[in-house]
């Protein structure tokens, strides 16, 4: 602006003829500075576009972090239940070989005492025989009639 200010001084002082060189030398100028702003403008506009884009982007960044992030979260939670559950289920297998081995010492109590009975039962019916036969040797006593 400064510039153009000057010229116009000089354009005073100066001839018609150099008035209208200057005049055209003006012009170029004008029109220089005007593609200057233009070009300017469209780099400011370029620019203003390139920052909202790599705003656009950072905000993309960022919460592509924190989708990431909460995923990572999920994942430990995930991988915690998934320890917890091997646990329980090692607990609930080492359970079930406990009631498992109950079960068979139960089971060979239960045989031993059928056995038992077995026996008890056939002595006893070895001995009532004993009895019968003991009985039907011995002589009955009269009948006190």
């Amino acid at each position: 602006a400064q510039y153009r200010r000057d010229l116009e001084e000089e354009l005073r002082d100066l001839s018609s003829q150099q008035v209208v060189a200057l005049g055209r030398s003006l012009v170029a100028e004008r029109g220089r500075s005007l593609a200057a702003g233009g070009a300017l403008r469209a780099l400011e506009i370029a620019v203003g576009g390139a920052q909202a884009r790599v705003g656009g982007a950072c905000r993309a960044r960022d919460r592509a972090c924190e989708r990431l992030r909460q995923q990572q979260e999920a994942g430990h939670l995930l991988w915690a239940e998934l320890e917890a559950a091997h646990a329980a289920r090692a607990r609930a297998e080492l359970r079930a070989q406990e009631a498992e081995s109950q079960r068979r010492a139960r089971e060979a109590e239960l045989e031993q005492l059928r056995q038992a009975v077995a026996a008890a039962q056939h002595a006893r019916r070895r001995a009532e025989q004993e009895r019968d036969d003991m009985a039907a040797h011995v002589p009955h006593p009269p009948s006190p009639t």
